[in-house]
């Protein structure tokens, strides 16, 4: 009886707050125009909106998530607003003439500030952010404004990112100096800290040296303890950059610290160790020879009072396979035993240093804004080096958010495959950022342009994430990067894998799981590339199909609450290619027992079409369902069978409309009463007569699909 009157009482509460939320709406609608605010940009300040942080506009979440409903009470002490999703096409309003009335459409001044920031940032030879408006290019804009803090602006599709759909760039607008009194008229906007011109300057490497001073003498949860691991080279630099010499014999006992270097490499071939080098490197290692990249890292491990520094190039002997085979399985302890790691963020290349002159897109640009007639205030706007988390998580900033899985850093560096577990894994790390010098521990992150209080990265305080959804993400954010050689696809994964809890009671098969294997299975591809080809022949000979790392594009998981598995793993098998168990593989089966139902696939990639459907006994097609699909898709045959089944296309051009055989095989069903259902979409392996390989990926699938299929085994290679 409690119980159902505890959920009597929050149907009303939500009912209740859902009216109220209406009638601010409502409210807003009506007023807005008559006190002067705008009903676009709420006029760049968070008062008098419904989704004010406080007001009842996520009463719909508080239900089903009370402790989201707490967290967002308490930053309700704080003004906040955020806006999503504003089409530029209702800002540029602010600059247009109505035809019918010779009256501005939207006679607001915040909204003609935010075209002039456009202006300045999105207008130039290659595209306007104007253009791409009038041309219903689908560019908007999102406002996080909290009292005190600078009025962030997010800038969804202005810029172009082939390994991005929705590609986000985010400006920050400030006062500098900030006035001690609030300015009637002016947005909402918080002071922000400065940013140095040059990276090599006094106050950049203060910052760096303070930082690493507070981190080891204050930070509790960063303190390391020796566990008597040592890299098997390491480069020395205490003796200054004319005693550089490469070192193989440091003990456990010596107990060194030292810096690793995460640095692109970017297609060049900068200074490194083999077989004939080894000698001549050991004896000494010029200094002057090193690329750029190379040197700043030299600089930066000395100014930290460091004696050893790792660098991947000249730590691991490149022309041996075994060599590089052993040294890769180590990587995830070299990046995450390092006293700091040293991120080349803003270097695309070897030749290119970090230590450099700021470039001057992410300097501050200025801008006049009338207040009031005859009265200008002085804006600040600059490039944000790191995209904003949402304001509703204040200043926690763990890892294993959506944020943290789906927010990229900008910089050359974090697009690059390798890269993501050399900070992933690091304990501290340094990032010369483009935009800034970025310091990042297990307690804060702080940057040299940001003001305290700093956003904490204590794990778990946003709540517990398990084993399964922390390894989704990381796929996830890790997946999203380039890679310059399909047999890396793995290996540059592999140290994270190593130090996931699941290594310590599970089996890695080619980047799954063998505990969680089912609902690993369940990866689906990103938007954005169903009409292209994801697996050359170079992926399909270093992984399985069921298997995220046989795709060259960006996998994800759909959260399923309280799954129940309808399917058995009979056998699973990855085939390791080399020493490292986590590394490259050429291959694999998974045996799975259960429910699959035969269907067709239709697909008509043009109108970006995926669906299945099957033969009812009276001749009648059920109702399509959509899939996603693992990129372009053909029509392939069996000798000696007629009709033809769906494979992925090994091709490089886009598939064409189809319609074949193929199968859904159901792994699981969430709770959903009737469109639950989630599995597998399959075709026949091309490469492995009688096997099955996986084409896609399908949920909410209805009930009857599960009921009318039949129980076999099946294998996909």
């Amino acid at each position: 009886m409690p119980s159902l009157f505890s959920s009597a009482v929050k149907s009303v509460r939500l009912a209740a707050d859902t009216v109220v939320y209406a009638g601010n709406t409502v409210s807003r609608q009506i007023k807005g125009g008559k006190n002067g605010v705008c009903l676009v940009c709420n006029n760049l300040q968070p008062h008098g909106h419904e989704d004010t942080f406080g007001r009842p506009s996520a009463a719909w979440n508080q239900v089903s998530d009370p402790a989201q409903a707490k967290r967002r009470k308490e930053l309700a002490s704080v003004p906040t607003l955020v806006l999503e999703e504003i089409p530029t096409k209702k800002i540029l309003e602010s600059r247009e003439t109505d035809p019918k009335t010779g009256l501005p459409k939207n006679d607001c001044r915040y909204c003609r500030l935010l075209c002039d920031i456009f202006d300045a940032y999105f207008v130039d030879e290659w595209m306007s952010w104007i253009t791409e408006t009038k041309n219903g290019m689908p560019i908007k804009v999102g406002l996080m404004i909290r009292q005190g803090q600078p009025l962030i602006v997010n800038c969804w599709n202005f810029t172009y990112d082939k390994w991005f759909q929705n590609a986000r760039v985010d400006l920050e607008i400030y006062m500098d100096p900030m006035p001690a009194t609030s300015i009637p008229g002016a947005p909402t906007m918080g002071p922000a800290g400065r940013r140095a011109v040059d990276v090599r300057s006094e106050e950049c490497m203060r910052f760096m040296k303070e930082s690493v001073w507070e981190c080891c003498n204050r930070h509790q949860g960063c303190a390391m303890q020796p566990d008597g691991f040592v890299p098997t080279r390491l480069i020395y630099v205490g003796g200054g950059k004319d005693a550089l010499k490469l070192c193989d014999n440091i003990t456990p006992e010596q107990a060194v610290s030292w810096a690793a270097l995460s640095h692109c490499w970017g297609g060049g071939k900068p200074l490194s160790l083999t077989t004939e080098t080894l000698k001549v490197l050991k004896e000494r290692i010029n200094f002057a020879e090193l690329p750029a990249t190379f040197q700043d890292a030299v600089t930066v491990t000395q100014e930290l009072g460091l004696a050893y520094v790792w660098i991947d190039s000249l730590c691991i002997v490149q022309d041996d396979k075994t060599d590089w085979e052993q040294e890769a399985a180590r990587m995830g302890a070299v990046y995450s035993r390092a006293f700091i790691v040293i991120s080349g963020a803003s270097s695309p290349n070897p030749s290119t240093p970090y230590l450099r002159p700021r470039e001057e897109e992410w300097l501050p640009k200025h801008f006049n804004f009338a207040v009031s007639p005859g009265l200008n205030l002085p804006i600040t706007v600059r490039q944000r080096h790191l995209l904003a988390a949402p304001l509703d998580q204040g200043l926690l900033e763990p890892p294993f958010t959506s944020s943290w899985a789906t927010l990229k850093k900008v910089g050359p560096l974090y697009g690059r495959g390798w890269c993501f577990q050399e900070s992933f894994l690091a304990s501290r790390i340094i990032n010369f950022a483009p935009g800034a010098i970025i310091y990042e521990c297990k307690t804060h992150r702080k940057s040299e342009d940001q003001l305290p209080p700093y956003p904490c990265t204590i794990p778990g305080t946003l709540g517990e994430v398990s084993a399964l959804e922390q390894w989704q993400m990381i796929v996830k954010s890790y997946t999203s990067r380039q890679l310059t050689f399909t047999t890396d696809k793995l290996p540059a994964i592999a140290g994270a894998a190593t130090k996931m809890p699941q290594a310590t009671r599970s089996t890695y098969l080619a980047g799954l799981w063998s505990e969680s294997l089912l609902l690993d299975l369940l990866w689906q591809v990103m938007p954005g590339r169903a009409h292209e080809p994801l697996m050359t022949k170079e992926h399909e000979e270093n992984a399985p199909t069921w298997s995220w790392a046989s795709m060259n594009w960006g996998v994800t998981w759909n959260s399923l609450q309280s799954p129940k598995l309808l399917a058995a793993a009979v056998d699973a098998q990855a085939h390791i290619v080399g020493a490292n168990p986590y590394g490259q593989v050429s291959g694999g089966t998974v045996t799975l027992r259960g429910c699959i139902k035969y269907c067709r696939i239709s697909t008509d990639y043009h109108k970006n079409r995926h669906d299945v459907y099957y033969t009812k006994p009276d001749g009648s097609h059920s109702k399509m369902q959509h899939f996603r699909t693992d990129g372009a898709l053909v029509a392939g045959t069996i000798p000696g069978q007629s009709g033809t089944y769906a494979c992925r296309s090994r091709l490089t051009v886009s598939g064409n409309a189809m319609d074949t055989a193929a199968a859904f095989f159901c792994l699981a069903k969430g709770s959903w009463l009737k469109y639950d259902h989630v599995g597998l979409i399959l075709g026949m392996s091309p490469k492995f007569p009688g096997f099955m390989e996986r084409v896609g990926s399908i949920s909410n699938v209805p009930k009857d699909w599960y009921d009318t299929g039949e129980e076999v085994t099946v294998t996909i290679v």
